[in-house]
């Protein structure tokens, strides 16, 4: 890293932010300040001073732009949410200041893998919510127009940006950079047969395939056990299952630290998700954390990096044969031979985002 890069200022907007974003803003360089409107559920304010992240509104971030000297803008993504129009704003915000500063104009930047087809998502909005995302339709491409750099962290979601904005006369800079993690020093140990469930337990996520699997798995492998880790609407139904069965094991929304404990002792990760007509799994956050810790994944097709985890020795399952085809899997994945320091062996030595935030950021 450059001294000139290093000394880059770069502000991330977020709409929602998560504990993930603020650890990796932690630790990148440059170092970004993030502007955030709200919260996910797994939320650290312990994380907060250490990534320089600052809980600010629409107009509160425009008077940031209009007072702050900024190198580098990274934006959500275009086809996320209703975070366009902000973006947009904060933007011409920020390059009118450098206009009559007189600085160099910033670059906006954006990392995208959001991999829902536009069009199936409209087909399924309700009467009023479709008028909505109508009328996002005018600032969407707005905001396309201002992105100079965009990095796709799946080829999914290469294809839907490419369908949505392919034949738009500006075409920002481009890279394929796939989310894949750096394997996470010190985790190639041998496992016992843990099966771990991590994230909402909900059923978009797959975690009643998972109760409805263990039954099976339990009986074909005697040693096998489940650790359920997360939140959410499944929560009473995994506390019942781990009261009457002593080989499942539940915890309720930890921290990161004992999160990032149990992914090194679990053998596999399993995270089945469905479809639903407003939401696909984009990446899956625990996926990428299981893989990181050298787990063997058991999950759907829905995920961006599917064809990349079916090509390296994982289980992927088209979600119509999800019910019948998870057990077996999930008996396949923690009675194999093949060990972490295997899975480690198949990814590449950078973090995949940290790769997409170089590029992105780096100076012209």
């Amino acid at each position: 890293m450059t001294q000139v890069a290093a000394e880059m200022r770069v502000v991330q907007l977020y709409d929602v932010v998560r504990s993930a974003h603020l650890e990796r803003a932690a630790t990148a360089q440059p170092r970004p300040v993030i502007l955030y409107r709200r919260t996910r559920y797994d939320f650290d304010a312990a994380l907060v001073a250490a990534a320089s992240a600052q809980h600010r509104g629409v107009w509160a971030s425009v008077r940031y732009a209009l007072t702050t000297d900024i190198d580098v803008i990274e934006v959500n993504e275009p086809l996320s949410g209703d975070s366009s129009l902000p973006s947009v704003v904060f933007a011409s915000a920020a390059r009118l200041r450098a206009r009559v500063t007189r600085r160099p104009r910033p670059l906006v930047v954006s990392y995208a893998i959001e991999n829902l087809d536009p069009a199936d998502l409209v087909r399924n909005l309700p009467v009023k919510a479709r008028w909505r995302h109508r009328l996002r339709q005018f600032t969407t491409p707005l905001l396309w127009r201002a992105i100079d750099r965009i990095a796709y962290g799946t080829r999914e979601a290469q294809r839907v940006y490419e369908a949505a904005f392919g034949a738009a006369a500006h075409q920002p800079s481009a890279a394929l950079i796939e989310a894949l993690p750096a394997p996470i020093d010190g985790t190639d140990a041998v496992r016992d047969r843990v099966i771990l469930f991590l994230g909402d337990l909900s059923e978009r996520k797959g975690f009643p395939d998972v109760l409805a699997a263990w039954p099976e798995v339990r009986a074909a492998v005697p040693d096998a056990q489940l650790l359920i880790i997360g939140r959410g609407a499944g929560a009473d139904a995994a506390a019942a299952l781990a009261e009457s069965d002593e080989r499942v094991t539940v915890v309720i929304d930890p921290p990161r630290a004992e999160i990032a404990r149990h992914l090194g002792s679990a053998k596999v990760l399993v995270l089945p998700s469905r479809r639903r007509p407003l939401w696909r799994e984009q990446v899956g956050l625990p996926i990428v954390e299981g893989l990181a810790s050298g787990c063997l994944v058991v999950t759907t097709a829905e995920t961006g990096i599917a064809d990349w985890l079916s090509n390296h020795g994982h289980h992927v399952l088209p979600e119509s044969g999800l019910r019948e085809g998870l057990a077996p899997a999930l008996v396949a994945a923690v009675t194999s031979s093949r060990s972490p320091a295997d899975v480690h062996a198949d990814l590449l030595a950078t973090d995949g985002r940290r790769a997409a935030h170089e590029w992105l950021h780096r100076p012209d």
